[in-house]
């Protein structure tokens, strides 16, 4: 596997996060600033979303928002 840092192109975001309360889903979303946006919702215990909870971490721990501030689209899962 290569692990050399990789960045999105820009007007691109990735949001990592999951599985919820109540819910047995991880869920990856890419964005780009136009609106079109991919979805892929992963149910737990999946080694996808085991993936997908570690990648949510490593992006938590670094500090750093893959998301930016603005009026795009809604929060992934609401309760």
């Amino acid at each position: 596997m290569d692990t050399r840092t990789q960045t999105l192109p820009p007007g691109w975001r990735i949001e990592a996060t999951g599985p919820f309360p109540g819910s047995r889903a991880c869920v990856l979303r890419l964005t780009h600033a136009d609106g079109i946006d991919a979805v892929w919702q992963i149910d737990d215990g999946s080694p996808q979303c085991e993936a997908v909870r570690q990648l949510a971490a490593a992006m938590a721990l670094t500090g750093e928002s893959y998301r930016e501030q603005d009026e795009g689209p809604p929060p992934l899962l609401s309760t």
